[in-house]
């Protein structure tokens, strides 16, 4: 009878044998998770990056339209030199390549926003797989102590029956 009670209080301390692994699955899902929460942050960065330049890009289109516009109808209005159309000629060269600088600039960081949202994918899956394997774990445990508080109810059982029959006899 005293064996028994014994063994259940023994059941009871029964610890986890893979608590270890559990732990660590965690660490490594809290790490991945805190590893893409600081690629997310890094993709809203190159996308605001890229919203600027954007910005700048039709930017400069308007302004240099509209500049270009405002000179064309100048020079119908006063008619045009041989000088003015230089200047003009000379603006236009250079609006084109400023406007090529920006739609390369432009290139450059949609490219950059392309490499963090794949990072920030991989990271995504990797992140689901190990959240598969913690949660495999954690199962096993949740299984594990069911087992073990149903061997010690079990085993109160056997005690309290073997009381009452030690009574009865």
């Amino acid at each position: 009878m005293a064996d028994g009670v014994v063994q259940c209080r023994r059941m009871l301390r029964q610890p986890y044998p893979l608590e270890a692994l559990r732990r660590l699955r965690d660490e490594r899902v809290e790490a991945r998770a805190l590893r893409l929460a600081e690629q997310v942050a890094r993709s809203a960065t190159a996308l605001a990056r890229l919203s600027q330049r954007e910005r700048a890009r039709r930017d400069h289109e308007s302004s240099t339209a509209n500049a270009l516009q405002g000179e064309r109808d100048r020079l119908e209005l006063v008619g045009a030199s041989g000088a003015d159309l230089l200047r003009v000629s000379d603006f236009e060269r250079a609006a084109r390549v400023q406007a090529a600088a920006l739609s390369a600039s432009e290139a450059e960081a949609r490219q950059a926003l392309a490499a963090e949202r794949a990072e920030e994918q991989k990271l995504r899956v990797q992140l689901a797989q190990l959240e598969a394997e913690a949660k495999l774990v954690r199962n096993h445990e949740a299984g594990f102590h069911e087992h073990h508080a149903e061997l010690q109810e079990k085993a109160e059982e056997e005690a309290a029956l073997e009381q009452w029959s030690a009574r009865r006899h």
